[in-house]
């Protein structure tokens, strides 16, 4: 039975997703922006349009009125394209500005949210690459990439003729018309060509908006290793971890058996366990206990007690019961207060008796 383990079948993770992100690879409609802005550009020139066109046409009147032969020279020149530029660009400027302002929103709203992808700015030289091009040219998006753009150009060139066919008879009739008509009737049948490509154009960028995101879907789809992988990666190597609490067992040992010295007793069971304590009376509400451990542990306890003349006791039960229910640096509980109490009690007359015997 063949291995599925490569097989991309599971949906990408949230970290895969952001990944992608960062490096530009959102799921985007180029088509649907360029409908979109196309759209935004027709409804601006029908808003905007007859305003602007008349105040160019005032502008220019009012230059050919007052304009003779003897006026041209090199500052009234300058002044006139200046002036010219300024008022094209009061005339365009509201149309200019519907299609920018519009196609940023488009790309936002299709990328949910701002995008900023900086990895994807920095340079590819395998972009440049002519042998990586060559397969770009000739792989499986750039044909259907091409058979998109064909059917755009048949499509619009099909609704470009049928509406001009529809509006012949009206469009021959414009030789007996004044400039005036017969430039308002090629403008509507202009602008009717437009809406029909345009809502023809919306439709197509519609389906090929899911498409890209069905594309960028199955192209973010993970297999069952690289999720596992990606775990292992979010939460640490299994075996990495191990040796940093292993480190940290060893440091916390050593530290444990630095404060063997200063400890006051250290009960045994005799040799599985040993349990060093401490007690100020001064600062402590209770014995606390300072080391602990078993087999090893405990042999290495009772070594450093008798290195350093620490009284051992042996008592099985509260040694067990030390090790058991008593962390390292904590107080021990109250029900062992009593048994604590007498071994300490005992280590005090030894020490007395040692101290009196010198």
């Amino acid at each position: 039975m063949a291995d599925s383990s490569g097989e991309r079948t599971e949906s990408a993770t949230p970290r895969r997703r952001s990944d992608a992100r960062s490096k530009g690879q959102v799921p985007r409609s180029a088509d649907l922006t360029s409908a979109l802005v196309f759209l935004g550009l027709l409804l601006a020139v029908r808003n905007f349009g007859g305003q602007s066109s008349q105040v160019v046409k005032a502008y220019f009147d009012t230059v050919m009125a007052h304009m003779t032969t003897a006026d041209f020279t090199p500052a009234l020149v300058m002044h006139l394209a200046r002036d010219t530029v300024v008022i094209i660009l009061r005339a365009v400027g509201p149309i200019l500005a519907t299609g920018v302002v519009l196609g940023v929103i488009v790309n936002v709203v299709q990328t949910n949210g701002p995008v900023f992808a900086g990895q994807a700015m920095q340079p590819d030289f395998n972009r440049i690459n002519p042998l990586q091009g060559s397969k770009r040219f000739f792989s499986t998006r750039s044909f259907v990439e091409l058979a998109k753009s064909l059917f755009k150009i048949g499509l619009i060139g099909l609704i470009g003729f049928s509406t001009i066919r529809d509006a012949y008879p009206k469009l021959v009739m414009t030789a007996r018309m004044d400039p005036g008509s017969a430039l308002g009737l090629i403008g509507g049948v202009l602008f009717t060509t437009a809406v029909r490509g345009v809502t023809a154009m919306l439709v197509l960028a519609a389906i090929d908006y899911f498409y890209q995101r069905w594309q960028h879907e199955q192209m973010l789809k993970m297999s069952k290793e690289e999720i596992k992988q990606e775990t292992k990666q979010a939460e640490g190597d299994p075996q990495w971890k191990a040796r940093i609490r292993a480190r940290q067992r060893a440091i916390a040992r050593k530290r444990m058996m630095a404060d063997v010295p200063t400890a006051d007793v250290v009960i045994t069971n005799p040799t599985h366990f040993a349990v060093a304590l401490r007690y100020d009376s001064e600062k402590m509400g209770a014995p606390v206990v300072v080391a602990k451990g078993q087999d090893l542990i405990a042999k290495r306890i009772r070594e450093l007690a008798r290195e350093n003349g620490v009284p051992i006791v042996e008592n099985p039960p509260l040694a067990r019961s030390l090790h058991k229910y008593v962390e390292i640096g904590a107080e021990i509980s109250p029900d062992l207060y009593e048994a604590v109490a007498e071994v300490l009690a005992f280590v005090y007359q030894l020490n007395q008796r040692a101290g009196a015997a010198r």
